[in-house]
Order: structure tokens, then C-alpha cells, then sequence
């Protein structure tokens, strides 16, 4: 292991940003690094948890968990392009005497700033790198560009063609996936690596259900968004498919479950649950295909019934069918329709064993350990 040194994490907390950074910081503070992060107070608690100080963003709250991240432009962009966070870094960089910099690939501002330093960097890339080249948000880079050369223009760096350019003045791009999952894509950067995926570890002492699910009783765990994206209709469907299956249904909701979602005899409903303890022993997911999820269920083999809304999911879902460890469902799917599917991805082992492959090729990509051993070799 190299010195002990001073890290600096950077984040927003838009629900799958914080999970592989946790991950990490968790490995970096094992190792006897001093680790500062950075970001909205949302996510004090956890940063703490993992044996890090915490500093707040200036000025900058969280995000109204009653609506959709997309409906709050002027945080988000505030976060994401902002030359106020920028300067924040730039400071803290200096009064912390920070040696390497570990930041969200959403924030390019931060981005911008830190390559204006000079320090050791990685961009953690909580989604796939094709949704910063040719969907989602590269198909949004019309709408950030200008408020992201601006901001690059504050530190002293030339326009960006895209976000490549926000992230090529760094020397790495972590990728929180195993290569077979990462979505094709021309031009992958020399600096890109894959780690499989970065999973924050249990909890301790871990919170768990009620009752665990009886001998021979499959059990199925649900988790949609932690942020809002109008979930509780779907969340009522999947309730509704699971109490007319011989499962044992849990489901985690964020808040998020309509008003007056009956419980069946044999669904737990839990506004938030430690997933590691019931995905040892699931036979399925049902999930969003939020990257997060997605990575705390195919990381232990469960394989997943997918409904994406929107963001990155659709491509986290397309590549989940692609390598065969699940099957892919509208949001709009009809109760029938979320039965049927769930039974299928339970009663045919051949899901299961495409997700276990997944799994193995995960932990032999070495996870925060491996990322960590990279992210040491960056420092002088």
C-alpha cells in the first residue's frame, strides 16, 4: 500500500451517484487515507458512516425527494456546471492539502476545476460510458454545453466538443460495471478501466426484513428509484402481481408508494432496507435498472426483472437482456404482465446462471479494491 494520503470525493446525490463512490471512499479509509468528501448534506450520513469528513456544498441543499431530479433544473444545473461548487473544490483542494481527486462524472464543473490544479484524478463514471457519448445525456449535451464552457473558461481550459473532453484532462475514468456489461461504443478512451462493479458493503449490524422467506419459498426483492420518477403506480402493479405469486415478496419504496397500497400476506413494504441481506438469498429482482441496483443485484447473481422509466435505465436494461441475466418490461406493464415475467426469470436456471457469470467476471475485475490500487498508483 502507498502512504497514507488526503482524497477528495465529489458528488451530487442523484441516487446512483453515491453508491460506487461509497464503495470506494469505504476501501480508501480501510487503507489509512484521509478522506474528505464533498457534496449535498443528503449525504452526510453515509460519508460519515464510511470514516470520512464531510464538507457541504456552499449554499447548495438537497434535492426535493417529492419530485423528479429533471424538475429542479436550477439545483441540478447548479451542481453539475456551477462555477460556485468549482471554486468550493478549488479551495478546499488547497486548505486540505489535497493529493488526488475522485469526482462524479455529472459534475463538470468540479471536472474543470480540478484539471485546472493539475492534481492526480479519476472521473468515477456511475453510468454506462455510452450514456455520455450517444444517449441520455449525451443526447443532452446541447442543453449543458454552454454553461459547461463557461465554466471551463473560469479555469483556463479550451470549449469541449462533448463530454469526453470534460473528462480527458483527467487520468482515469473509473467504470463502476465489468467490461461484457459496458455498452458498445466507438472511441472508449485509453484512460477508461473497469473494476466490475462498485458496491457499498452491508451494513453493520445490517437492518433485515421481518421474516426472511420460508424453505422453498422464492423470494423476490423490489427496488425502483430512490429519487422520484412518478414510481408509485408501478410499485402498486408489482404489490398487486406479488401477492397473487407463491413468493415472498419485499419491497424497499423510497417513499415513494401511493397513498393507501394495501400489503399483501406475504409482501413486506420498507421505505428503506439494506438490500445485501435479502439479495443473498432472492431468487429474483425487480428493479428500475438504475445502475445501482442493477450492480447490488447482478454483483451476488440474482438475475432481474426490468421496468425502466427513463436516464440511463433503458440501456442498463437492454444490456441485463443482452448477456441473458433478466428479462426487460415497460413501466407500464400490466400486473399479469410483471407475474408472468417474474415467474419466468424464477423457474428458468438459465438466468440465473447468466447472472452468476456476470458475478464471477465482477469479482475477478477486483471491485473498490482494484480501483483503489489504481487510484494509489496515480499518486507521485
Amino acid at each position: 500500500m502507498t502512504e497514507a494520503r488526503r482524497v477528495l470525493l465529489c458528488c451530487h446525490d442523484a441516487g446512483g451517484t453515491v453508491p460506487p463512490m461509497l464503495a470506494l471512499a469505504t476501501e480508501l479509509v480501510a487503507r489509512g487515507h484521509d478522506v474528505v468528501w464533498i457534496s449535498q448534506p443528503s449525504v452526510e450520513r453515509r460519508a460519515s458512516g464510511a470514516g470520512c469528513r464531510f464538507v457541504p456544498f456552499d449554499g447548495l441543499g438537497d434535492y426535493d425527494a417529492t419530485r423528479s431530479i429533471e424538475d429542479q433544473p436550477e439545483l441540478a444545473m447548479a451542481l453539475m456546471t456551477g462555477t460556485a461548487v468549482g471554486d468550493q473544490v478549488i479551495d478546499v483542494c488547497g486548505s486540505e492539502r489535497i493529493d488526488a481527486v475522485v469526482i462524479d462524472c455529472n459534475l463538470a464543473s468540479v471536472a474543470a476545476a480540478t484539471e485546472s490544479l493539475g492534481l492526480p484524478s479519476a472521473v468515477l463514471l456511475h453510468s454506462l460510458f455510452r450514456t455520455y457519448v450517444d444517449v441520455w445525456l449525451g443526447e443532452w449535451w446541447p442543453v449543458f454545453a454552454p454553461s459547461v464552457d463557461a465554466a471551463r473558461a473560469r479555469y483556463g481550459l479550451r470549449p469541449a466538443d462533448g463530454w469526453t473532453d470534460v473528462f480527458a484532462g483527467h487520468d482515469r475514468l473509473i467504470s463502476a460495471v465489468p467490461e461484457s456489461f459496458e455498452a458498445p461504443v466507438d472511441g472508449v478512451p485509453a484512460a477508461l478501466r473497469h473494476f466490475g462493479f462498485l458496491v457499498p458493503g452491508t451494513a453493520k449490524p445490517p437492518i433485515v426484513p421481518h421474516r426472511l422467506a420460508a424453505e422453498g419459498e422464492p423470494t423476490v426483492l423490489v427496488g425502483l428509484s430512490t429519487t422520484y420518477m412518478g414510481q408509485e403506480t408501478l410499485l402498486a402493479r408489482i404489490i398487486d402481481a406479488l401477492g397473487s405469486l407463491p413468493v415472498r415478496g419485499i419491497v424497499t419504496t423510497s417513499g415513494h408508494v401511493a397513498a393507501g397500497t394495501a400489503s399483501p400476506s406475504n409482501v413486506e413494504l420498507h421505505e428503506h432496507l439494506d438490500h445485501g441481506p435479502v439479495l443473498e438469498t432472492a431468487s429474483a429482482m425487480i428493479t428500475h435498472a438504475g445502475l445501482g441496483t442493477v450492480a447490488a443485484g447482478l454483483s451476488r447473481g440474482v438475475p432481474l426483472v426490468c421496468t425502466p422509466f427513463a436516464r440511463d435505465q433503458p440501456l442498463n436494461a437492454d444490456r441485463v437482456a443482452h448477456l441473458g441475466a433478466g428479462v426487460v418490461l415497460d413501466s407500464e406493464a400490466s400486473t399479469e404482465e410483471i407475474g408472468r415475467a417474474l415467474m419466468r426469470v424464477i423457474s428458468d436456471d438459465g438466468y440465473r446462471r447468466a447472472a452468476a457469470a456476470v458475478a464471477s467476471e465482477s469479482r475477478a475485475a477486483g471491485g473498490a479494491r482494484a480501483a483503489a490500487d489504481d487510484l494509489e498508483s496515480l499518486l507521485p
